[in-house]
């Protein structure tokens, strides 16, 4: 098994409970086909850098998981036939990757960060 990252979008017109229950369905999904979802991410309805199908805004949505590649296979026919799903894009993850996506669920690359005042915040103190 080979370890797996997918971001989808979601179309803008979906509610929130809408959109959570379709990333329901691909976890579920995964699950049924034995694979070991390790991270589900959220992110919100963001601005996109260009319209897709007429729509400017999109849930987007990050699945990191462990599978087969027929698994993969299974889970994009079915982001293909969901008409809720705008784009996808599935991407293998090297050693690397999985040791930065571990760091990054722990929090560490969040840790000592500083607020930089500017030259002009600094005036105004």
């Amino acid at each position: 098994m080979k370890n797996y990252e997918t971001v989808f979008i979601l179309n803008p017109v979906l509610s929130d409970d809408q959109a959570k229950d379709t990333v329901e369905k691909f976890v579920k999904l995964l699950k049924k086909a034995k694979a070991d979802v390790i991270n589900i991410e959220q992110w919100g309805l963001k601005r996109m850098a260009y319209p897709i199908q007429n729509k400017s805004t999109g849930f987007y949505n990050l699945l990191e998981f462990a599978a087969s590649p027929e698994t993969i296979n299974v889970l994009e026919t079915e982001f293909r036939r969901d008409e809720s799903v705008m784009r996808f894009l599935t991407t293998v993850l090297d050693k690397h990757s999985i040791l930065y996506n571990t760091r990054r669920r722990k929090g560490e690359f969040n840790k000592g960060k500083k607020t930089t005042t500017t030259k002009r915040e600094e005036v105004k103190a």
